[in-house]
């Protein structure tokens, strides 16, 4: 028999992970992508970010420690060589996915793909020139785009998105993060610790809006406490262009609040990428992503997708197992997307983990226990000196079913 020929549109963490799942189950899988093997998360989110964040951390413990604390001179400025090793993290990682996908014979193609039909491809190459390509299967993995706010037009030198910030070349004095969601934190962390003044101005009634509220106003607590200014159930009024400079004027509960910043994050999060031409499949596509079943088939036969491009939670762990969800039921297996709890990792000071209920949700559900322990009586995080945070654990009171574990503190993310 002739092997299934699979093609993957986009090579993030859904794409590529449904590639090699579709060649070990015996398809011949062309996998396309426009930009970089990785997509966002290896290339522009999850590595670089975390690649910067961990040089950070190292730095606060410095900057903490009454041994270590006199090694750094006054004017310490590690940005350039931080922004070294991110990218060689990055390259890394990058060529270990390329590596990969070479080892099960994967065809990877760099360029702009598109939809002809339910089983046609049309190619296009970084030169110009144009192929189509003939399919079994499509699984379509196109991931997401940075979403922008109506009158803040990003100009990539004083307002930028998650992108830019990644190649900054030196430490903003002051910086305005709009969006309090989990990237917008995350970078609060950064900038923080390596000497930025930081604001952030959230429009809900609270930063990381569906956390535990307990972990968020932990979180809250201590970024306050370090100088980092957060304006919940706010907005951006006006800016006012002051040369190297931007003036903003936020409208805040208690009125307008002004600051001058020379860096402005727009952080609102990331919407579905759906720029294909959906219409010449049949496939059905809204406002929140290309629709798709639990089985992670479209509304055209053969063609499954995968991942942010779909909405929901836009996390690289979700895309990866929903591409090898796609790859098994393309390649004749059975499976379904599970309702299982989804752990959450965001990578502040302290980190935060997340996974089942927060306790103002379990408690509509029927009656309750919370345990908690804090971080200040755990051996451990005494000698580390990172004693902020706790555990809580949300249980049934009747079954003791654990329905939500919580944590803010040292290491949340391993725990």
């Amino acid at each position: 028999m002739n092997p299934k020929r699979v093609v993957v549109i986009g090579g993030g963490p859904g794409g590529y992970v449904a590639a090699i799942r579709a060649a070990q189950l015996g398809a011949r899988v062309t996998l396309i992508e426009k930009d970089r093997i990785g997509g966002t998360c290896l290339n522009r989110g999850c590595i670089p970010t975390k690649a910067l964040l961990s040089d950070a951390k190292l730095l606060r413990s410095l900057k903490r420690s009454p041994v270590f604390e006199s090694l750094l001179s006054e004017g310490f400025n590690p940005i350039h060589p931080m922004m070294e090793r991110k990218k060689k993290v990055v390259q890394e990682m990058v060529r270990g996915v390329e590596l990969l996908l070479q080892s099960y014979r994967i065809t990877v193609k760099s360029g702009q793909a598109d939809l002809l039909g339910t089983d046609q491809i049309v190619f296009q190459d970084r030169e110009g020139r144009q192929e189509t390509i003939v399919a079994d299967g499509i699984i379509l993995a196109p991931g997401s785009q940075t979403k922008v706010l109506p009158g803040l037009t990003p100009d990539g030198e004083r307002i930028i998105t998650s992108d830019e910030i990644l190649e900054i070349g030196k430490i903003p004095r002051e910086i305005l993060i709009v969006g309090g969601g989990y990237i917008g934190v995350e970078f609060a962390t950064l900038f923080s610790t390596l000497g930025s003044k930081v604001t952030i101005v959230e429009i809900l009634d609270t930063i990381l809006p569906g956390l535990e509220g307990e972990l968020v106003r932990n979180l809250r607590r201590i970024f306050e406490k370090e100088g980092v200014k957060i304006h919940t159930q706010s907005s951006i009024e006006k800016i006012h262009d002051q040369g190297e400079e931007l003036r903003v004027d936020l409208k805040t509960p208690q009125g307008i609040e002004k600051v001058v910043v020379d860096k402005l994050l727009l952080s609102v999060g990331r919407g579905p990428n759906l720029a294909l031409d959906f219409s010449k499949a049949g496939v059905r596509v809204s406002a929140s992503g290309i629709q798709v079943n639990r089985r992670m088939e479209t509304t055209a036969p053969y063609i499954y997708a995968i991942g942010d491009a779909i909405g929901g939670l836009l996390l690289a762990h979700v895309a990866s197992e929903e591409g090898i969800i796609a790859a098994e039921n393309l390649m004749g297996m059975d499976r379904q997307i599970e309702d299982r709890q989804i752990p959450t990792c965001i990578f502040t000071y302290p980190e935060i983990a997340s996974i089942g209920l927060p306790e103002k949700e379990a408690r509509t559900r029927g009656e309750i226990r919370v345990g908690r322990f804090p971080f200040r009586s755990n051996p451990k995080a005494l000698i580390s000196e990172e004693t902020e945070g706790l555990i809580k654990v949300v249980a049934a009171r009747e079954t003791d079913e654990i329905l939500g574990v919580h944590i803010i503190g040292p290491e949340a993310s391993t725990l």
